[in-house]
This record gives C-alpha cells, sequence and structure tokens, in this order.
C-alpha cells in the first residue's frame, strides 16, 4: 500500500510541475504569433488539346453540385478590332441576342428557369463565354451555351438596339472626367498600337457597323484552334471530353483573322501635358504614368508588390501623401495593367482644381523615391501580408477558378504559377523591390493627362511641359 502511495505522489508531483511550467511559458495575454503563410494547392487540373485545336481543361470538384464552364476565344478582343473600334465587344454581346434556334428573350428565360447564369463579354485579349449551372441542370446549360457560341445569327433588331445603347454610353462618357483621361492617355501612351484605340468604341465608329462586320468578326475569330474551353466543378473529364466532342465538334478549325502583327511607337511623353477640357469643372482627374508590361513577365509578382507599396492600396505611399497628409483627394491609387501583348502604368486620382499642379509634384516625387531607395521592413512585410492573405479569398468559387486556369493558357504562364505564388511573394527582398522599380518606372519619362477646366488649371501645368489642350472628341482645340 505504501509502494501504490509513494508512486501517486510521484505522479502528481510531475502533474503539478509540468502544469507550473507551462503556466510560466505560456502568456494567455499575448495572442500568439502567425507562422509564415503558406502556398495554396492550386487544384490538379486535366489540360489536353483535341485534333481540331480546341484546348480543354478540366478541375473536377464534387464537394458543390455545380459546374462551371467559361470558353475563351484569344486573339478575338479589342486588339483585333483594326478601324472598327468596338466591334469586338458588341460581337460578344450579341451571342446571347438571337440565335437561328432561340431569340434572346428564349435564351433568358430557358437559363433563368435553370437558376443559372449565362454570360459574353470581350477585354483586350479575348472573348468569352461563361456558364455556371448546378449538375442537374447541365445538359440544358450546355445546349443553350453551344447554341449561343455556334449559331448567332446578328438580327438586325437586335444590332439596332446594342447600337444604340452602346452609343448612350459613349455620349455619357463624355461627361465623366475619368473617362476621359483613360482615353487620351491610352492614345498618347500607345499611339497606333491597339492598345490605344476605344474598345468600347467611338460614336462614329459604332454607327458604321453594320451586320457583315459583325459576321466577319465572328468566322474570322471565333474557331477550334482559338479557343480553350474550362470546366470546373461537378463534373469528369470524360464527361467534359464527351461535351466537347458532342457540342463543339462542328467549329471550322481555322478562322480568316490575318491580323497579327502590331506596331508600338515611343510616344512624346515628356514633351506635353494633355489636357482634355471640361469646362465648369470644379475637379482635375489625373492620369500619370507611361507604358508598363505584359502579363507573362518574369518580374510581375514584384512589380505587383512594389506597385502595391506605392499606390495598391488604401495604406500606400500614394494615397497617404495625397489624402491623408495633404487632403487633396478621398483616394489615389497607382496600377499596372499589365495585356498579352504589353501594358500600361498609371497613377490616378481626383483633386481641388487649386491643387492640380502640386498633386502632380507629389506624384512625381513619390516615383523619384520609388526608384531611389529601398522600402522599410515595415512596409514589405505589411504588404506581403496583405497580398498572402487575399489571394486565398481570390479562389473560392469556380468561375473565379476557371478563370485562373485559362489565364494559365492564355498568358503562357507556369503550369504551378498559382502553387509558387504565395512563396514567392515571401522569398522577395527589399532589394528585389527597388530593383523593379528601377527596371519599370520611370520617372523622367511620363505621360501626363489632365481632365479639368483647361481656364482653372491650363497655366498651373506647364511647369511639367508644353499643355496641348482637348475637346471631350479628342480633339485638340488649342
Amino acid at each position: 500500500m505504501n509502494t501504490l502511495l509513494k508512486i501517486v505522489s510521484i505522479i502528481l508531483i510531475v502533474i503539478m510541475t509540468n502544469n507550473t511550467a507551462a503556466q510560466e511559458v505560456l502568456d494567455r495575454t499575448n495572442p500568439p504569433k502567425p507562422g509564415p503563410p503558406k502556398d495554396v494547392h492550386f487544384p490538379e487540373y486535366f489540360d489536353t488539346t483535341l485534333q481540331n485545336g480546341i484546348n480543354v481543361l478540366v478541375i473536377e470538384n464534387d464537394k458543390i453540385p455545380a459546374v462551371s464552364v467559361r470558353l475563351v476565344f484569344k486573339d478575338a478582343g479589342s486588339t483585333f478590332d483594326g478601324n472598327k473600334f468596338g466591334l469586338s465587344s458588341l460581337t460578344a454581346e450579341l451571342l446571347t441576342k438571337g440565335t437561328t434556334n432561340r431569340d434572346a428573350t428564349q435564351i433568358a428565360e430557358e437559363i433563368d428557369f435553370i437558376g443559372g447564369s449565362l454570360n459574353a463579354g470581350s477585354d483586350w485579349d479575348g472573348s468569352y463565354v461563361s456558364l455556371s449551372v448546378l449538375k442537374k441542370h447541365l445538359a440544358t446549360g450546355i445546349d443553350v451555351l453551344a447554341d449561343v457560341v455556334l449559331n448567332p445569327v446578328f438580327s438586325e433588331e437586335e444590332i439596332s438596339r446594342v447600337k444604340e445603347q452602346r452609343l448612350s454610353s459613349i455620349l455619357q462618357s463624355k461627361d465623366d472626367a475619368g473617362h476621359l483621361s483613360d482615353r487620351m492617355f491610352n492614345k498618347k501612351v500607345f499611339g497606333d498600337f491597339p492598345y490605344g484605340n476605344p474598345a468600347e468604341g467611338t460614336e462614329e465608329s459604332v454607327k458604321e457597323l453594320v451586320k457583315a462586320d459583325f459576321e466577319n468578326f465572328y468566322k474570322g475569330n471565333y474557331y477550334a484552334s482559338n479557343l480553350i474551353i474550362a470546366f470546373v466543378g461537378d463534373i469528369t473529364k470524360e464527361e467534359a471530353l464527351k461535351i466537347v466532342e458532342e457540342k463543339f465538334s462542328s467549329l471550322p478549325k481555322d478562322g480568316t483573322n490575318n491580323l497579327t502583327e502590331f506596331k508600338y511607337d515611343e510616344p512624346d511623353s515628356n514633351k506635353y501635358v494633355y489636357l482634355v477640357n471640361k469646362p465648369g469643372a470644379v475637379q482635375s482627374n489625373l492620369k500619370v504614368g507611361h507604358k508598363g508590361i505584359p502579363r507573362n513577365n518574369p518580374d510581375y509578382i514584384a512589380v505587383t508588390i512594389m506597385n502595391t507599396i506605392l499606390g495598391g492600396y488604401f495604406g500606400s505611399r500614394i494615397n497617404y501623401n495625397l489624402r491623408e497628409k495633404h487632403g487633396f483627394t478621398y483616394g489615389a491609387r497607382s496600377s499596372f495593367g499589365p495585356r498579352l501583348l504589353t501594358g500600361d502604368f498609371s497613377v490616378d486620382t481626383d483633386v481641388r482644381n487649386d491643387v492640380t499642379d502640386s498633386a502632380i509634384t507629389y506624384i512625381i516625387d513619390d516615383l523619384k523615391k520609388m526608384v531611389a531607395e529601398e522600402v522599410t521592413d515595415e512596409e514589405l512585410e505589411t504588404v506581403k501580408n496583405y497580398m498572402t492573405g487575399v489571394f486565398p479569398l481570390q479562389l473560392e468559387t469556380a468561375n473565379a477558378v476557371a478563370s485562373r486556369v485559362i489565364n494559365l493558357k492564355l498568358y503562357n504562364l507556369p503550369r504551378d504559377y498559382y502553387n509558387k505564388y504565395i512563396s514567392t511573394i515571401n522569398n522577395l527582398t527589399k532589394k528585389d523591390i527597388l530593383d523593379a522599380a528601377k527596371k519599370y518606372i520611370h520617372p523622367d519619362n511620363l505621360v501626363i493627362v489632365v481632365s479639368g477646366d483647361a481656364s482653372a488649371v491650363k497655366d498651373k501645368l506647364k511647369k511639367f511641359g508644353e499643355v496641348k489642350v482637348y475637346d471631350a472628341n479628342g480633339i485638340e482645340i488649342d
């Protein structure tokens, strides 16, 4: 019995000693420090190219009984409008406005009845059609999707309607200072390169578009070897391949688009200030920047982190300087807009007329500082945490995953790009950020565009170069 008591006593002493030690080490008044963010495992995907050239991507996920399908026709974006500005975006819009089997109302009602969504559109680098639907309604959704892709009729009635809507939108945009700055900036940065053209079109170009233009653009750019189809959700690769074979095999393998080469001329960016006159405006919209980078640039992630510190989020340098420190604006931002062939870099904000020149001076100062010295440890750590924290949230929906897996193909990115995204960010040093800034930001070669009241701000802008004044149509008036 005495032996048993001794053993129990020893056990109690050990437990009490361990508890005391734990209490000494564990301080519950301070939350534990988080560990370094780990890479997100981007879903494995099936990737194959069929005999007719269609590239099929499949990500299987049966956790939710739904499927997202996204079709992207490469080389069918606004880059390929030629001199018919607005043609790509209007062609894509018309896909869902009537086929040989359904009119626009029937298309909308069939998709609504099954609780799905069907959308079509275009950007600079391609035209897309996307479908989201419950798995049990996939057959119906695919039937409608295939119909709008394969059998658009481009009816005169629908063409007239979408053109009227577009013309109304263009007219309204002439009263939007930000839009006026964007159009002038793109033209001065890219010149005759397609990215300098208005993707939405002009009043003149939209009015001149006719049925044959849409039919020819469709025949020239919507073909099998130009198509990527991504399936994400409750679907197997066998099911996806069967759908593609049954529904899209009739697409012609090749199109008639011969527009493949584009010339870029460097602008006279540091010689002039481009002022779009908006009489009576009490504030100026500023857009300051230059040519940027293509999406597949190997320094893209470093550039993204650098730009976030500079002006890419609310706590950035530019926003702090113009908003918090000087009270010039409600918000200011910088961004790189990467596309397939190249891109742009710009700083954007709206400020009072009387501080228009001061705001530009502070923007240039921030750019010069960015290329002259390393960011602080705190800035880099804060932005790393912010960017790595946001990234997983951007992969929460099937459609978002479908878009990203297509981007891998569209922009020729490595297959493991997203798997290494967080670790690539965390491995960046202050020197990497400075190198990226020096390489891709050019404070002495800026395009400066201002949209505002010329009578109030023109004289203030002469310190930055000769001021050229334009009207809302982009015609030089002074």
